[in-house]
């Protein structure tokens, strides 16, 4: 089934994590949402209806940049246990994460090899991201005093009616693994 038809047969909604996030965010996770007007009928509530009636762009990178950032910056399990007899885990969610880059040297770090890690990492565990699209190329080359590399990524977001473009860039702390992350929802 191609992408096009498959969105034609999905209804419009937020992804699962935005509902739990708006929840606690408006502190209502608990509270009773079946409202009944005097006429027995139901009453939409604000928290239903933002789940009806989809987010906003704003709201959508913010919540991208939320999973992204915590995507990148959690090292896979596949860094410390070998998967190779075990292809479905390599590609479970038990495997979430990137590969770890911290134990290696500058002189070992190949800028395509973070390059691919990080696209490996966005495709195989940020399903909003059209593979596709994902483009991952050096910004700046490894700064030694810093140890830092940065790189740009672009992809579109999938989304209905129409994908939103993203471009952002992801900076890599090679000494201690971290990533930042800007750009996504707007943010320096």
């Amino acid at each position: 089934m191609s992408r096009e038809s498959d969105i034609r047969l999905k209804p419009l909604q937020v992804p699962l994590m935005y509902a739990f996030r708006d929840a606690a965010r408006a502190r209502d996770a608990r509270r009773e949402e079946r409202i009944m007007d005097a006429t027995e009928a139901r009453v939409l509530t604000e928290r239903g209806s933002v789940r009806r009636r989809g987010a906003n762009e704003v709201e959508l990178k913010r919540n991208l940049d939320i999973d992204l950032t915590n995507l990148v910056n959690t090292v896979c399990l596949g860094s410390v246990i070998d998967l190779g007899e075990f292809p479905q885990v390599q590609r479970s969610i038990l495997n979430f994460g990137v590969r770890d880059i911290s134990h290696m040297t500058s002189e070992a770090v190949s800028a395509s090899d973070l390059a691919a890690n990080l696209r490996d990492a966005l495709i195989s565990h940020e399903p909003r991201l059209i593979p596709e699209s994902l483009e991952v190329s050096l910004r700046s080359e490894l700064d030694e005093v810093n140890q830092r590399i940065a790189f740009e990524v672009s992809a579109e977001m999938a989304c209905r009616p129409v994908d939103i473009p993203l471009e952002f860039v992801a900076e890599i702390d090679v000494g201690s693994g971290k990533v930042r992350l800007s750009n996504i929802a707007n943010r320096a």
